[in-house]
């Protein structure tokens, strides 16, 4: 056999996660012990050159090799798994295309390894409802905003009265992120006068796209405040927030970034500051229930007042 075949041959039978051996190789293909190593040292040599990560030839027993991956690699592949796996941001299909992504550079030993970790996770996943194809559309934005260009789409509005209905958007999207299930594009829209947040999966189709503006770096959208200020909702003024909090301290704390204890109560109850935007924050303080009171802005206040006032009328 030549040496290129004869070295593919040996790759593909590491790749399928089998031990080979010195003894057995040489006898096979008649070669030397010191070809053998050759070819190994070939394997190493794409390795390196095709894997960002590359699995490590390791050696076992005398004169026996297989593929592995370095434990770190291997957590880290099963973290961002479960990331993923736990977003619910993708239908089955992509999920199963990024988690085959993820695990590539693995070795077929710590592939095995990685899906019986994740069979729980897999078995339980449960897309969020209406999910479709994102990777496409994602990557489409994604250009966009490299290219400085400005799409019209037609988009699904959040709002009760339009959740069927399509409306045709002009916007020029700066910024993609994640949050909490969905991916969100700010973009500068026509129809807003200014920036806005559109969810990526209620775009519904990109009809075009034109030259867009080059936006003034001082007055753009900033991914940073934006995950200070907001809590599910990035409705509202950004708001000085003070609350009563009798439940786990950091778990308010992660809830509004940049927030802080201000004082801590006789009863062990803390009062923490927060800047965010009201509507967002009105979720998160009334699903906190008794374990929270809120002291200020008054107008806070009052707005939390009614809606309990309104939600008790309802169980009279």
């Amino acid at each position: 056999m030549e040496s290129n075949a004869r070295v593919a041959h040996i790759f593909a039978a590491l790749m399928q996660g089998q031990t080979i051996d010195a003894e057995t190789l040489t006898a096979e293909y008649s070669i030397s012990l010191r070809t053998l190593q050759r070819d190994l040292a070939d394997i190493r040599a794409a390795l390196a050159d095709e894997c960002a990560q590359p699995p490590v030839l390791q050696e076992g027993p005398p004169r026996h090799w297989c593929l592995m991956s370095d434990n770190r690699q291997d957590s880290i592949a099963l973290a961002i798994s479960h990331i993923v796996t736990g977003s619910r941001a993708f239908d089955q299909g992509e999920l199963a295309e990024a988690l085959a992504y993820i695990e590539q550079p693995l070795s077929p030993t710590s592939r095995t390894a990685l899906h019986a970790d994740l069979r729980l996770a897999r078995h339980g996943f449960s897309p969020l409802t209406g999910a479709k194809p994102l990777l496409a559309l994602l990557q489409t934005v994604n250009t966009a905003i490299a290219q400085r260009l400005k799409l019209t789409f037609s988009y699904r509005s959040s709002r009760s009265n339009l959740i069927q209905t399509s409306e045709i958007h002009h916007a020029q999207p700066v910024a993609v992120f994640f949050e909490r299930f969905y991916f969100y594009v700010a973009m500068f829209a026509d129809e807003h006068h200014g920036y806005w947040l559109y969810r990526l999966d209620r775009i519904d189709e990109i009809l075009g796209d034109t030259k867009g503006e080059k936006l003034d770096y001082a007055t753009r959208f900033s991914l940073q405040d934006h995950w200070r200020q907001t809590y599910f909702i990035d409705f509202g003024e950004p708001t000085v927030i003070h609350f009563e909090y009798e439940g786990f301290v950091t778990t308010a704390l992660d809830a509004f970034p940049t927030s802080k204890v201000v004082a801590t109560n006789a009863d062990g109850s803390v009062v923490i500051e927060a800047y965010a935007r009201i509507e967002g924050a009105l979720l998160w303080l009334l699903g906190q229930g008794p374990r929270v009171k809120v002291l200020d802005p008054p107008l806070l206040v009052k707005r939390i007042k009614t809606m309990l006032t309104a939600m008790q009328a309802k169980y009279q």
